[in-house]
C-alpha cells in the first residue's frame, strides 16, 4: 500500500518520515527528486528556456535564484511546476514499482494535493501546526523575513485545507514523543488493514 505524507512548509513532515525510515519502512522523497529535476538536461533545457539564464550559476540552476522568481508569482510558480511535476510522477512511479513487494510504502511530498498526485498513493497523512507557529518554525528554520516566509507559505495550500483532505492528521505542535505516538497508532490501523486485505484475497 503507498501512503502520502504530506503538510504545508516548515509543518514537519520530515520529524514523520524519519521516524519512519527509522522503522524500516521505504519512504519516497519527493523533494529530493525534485532537487535531482533540477540537474535533468531535460528539465534544465525547459526553465533556462522559460526564465533565462537569471537562474544559473556555476554552470547549474541555482535553487535561490529561482525561489527568488517563484515564490510569490503564482504565474512563474505555474511555469516551474509545469515543468518539474511530470518528471518528479515519472520517478515515483518508478520507485513505488520497485518497492511494490512492501507492505507499506510512504511518499513524503509537501505539494500532494497541488500537484494533483493523490492518485499515487491510498491513503494520505497530513502534517499539521498552526499558521502562526508555523511562520515562525519557518522564519527561524531558514532564516527569512516574515514577508519572505509567508510569501512561501501562501504558495501552498493551507495547512488547515490539507488537514481536511487528509485520511489522518498528526497534530506535530507538542513534542516528539508526542508526534510519535500518533504515529504510531496510525502504523497499527494501516498494517492491520494490509494483513486484512491480504487475508481476503488469500481466501
Amino acid at each position: 500500500m503507498n501512503i502520502g505524507i504530506t503538510g504545508s512548509i516548515a509543518c514537519g513532515k520530515s520529524t514523520v518520515s524519519n521516524y519512519l525510515k527509522d522503522k524500516g519502512y521505504t519512504i519516497i522523497d519527493a523533494d529530493k527528486l525534485g532537487h535531482i529535476a533540477l540537474t535533468s538536461d531535460e528539465v534544465r533545457e525547459k526553465l533556462e528556456k522559460s526564465f533565462g539564464l537569471r537562474i544559473i550559476e556555476n554552470n547549474e540552476i541555482s535553487r535561490e535564484k529561482l525561489g527568488k522568481l517563484v515564490f510569490g508569482n503564482e504565474e512563474n510558480l505555474k511555469i516551474l511546476n509545469s515543468i518539474v511535476h511530470p518528471y518528479i510522477r515519472r520517478q515515483i512511479l518508478q520507485l513505488q514499482e520497485k518497492h511494490s513487494d512492501e507492505r507499506l510504502v510512504f511518499l513524503d511530498i509537501a505539494l500532494l494535493f497541488e500537484a494533483g498526485f493523490e492518485d499515487l498513493v491510498e491513503k494520505i497523512i497530513v502534517v499539521h501546526i498552526n499558521e502562526k507557529e508555523q511562520l515562525t518554525r519557518l522564519m527561524n528554520r531558514n532564516s527569512l523575513s516574515s514577508e519572505a516566509a509567508m510569501n512561501r507559505i501562501k504558495s501552498q495550500m493551507s495547512s488547515e485545507d490539507k488537514s481536511k483532505l487528509g485520511d489522518y492528521v498528526i497534530n506535530n505542535s507538542n513534542t516528539k514523543e508526542e508526534t510519535y505516538r500518533q504515529i504510531d497508532l496510525i502504523l497499527d490501523e494501516l498494517e492491520r488493514g494490509v494483513i486484512k486485505n491480504d487475508e481476503c484475497i488469500r481466501n
